[in-house]
């Protein structure tokens, strides 16, 4: 579900700004928020856990 999202709204921006810079460090931006928020589940899963 978020992922075609999330490629639309690329898909858009690259369209206004007629440049591939902004939307892929956009996606970078997206890919690094999503593997910091994977990591502190899994760390306060094991936090948790025991």
């Amino acid at each position: 579900m978020f992922a075609p999202q999330c490629l639309s709204t690329l898909a858009v921006v690259r369209r206004e700004t007629n440049s591939w810079r902004y939307p892929l460090a956009m996606l970078a931006y997206l890919f690094t928020l999503a593997y910091v928020a994977a990591f502190v589940t899994y760390r306060v899963t094991l936090w948790l856990g025991g």
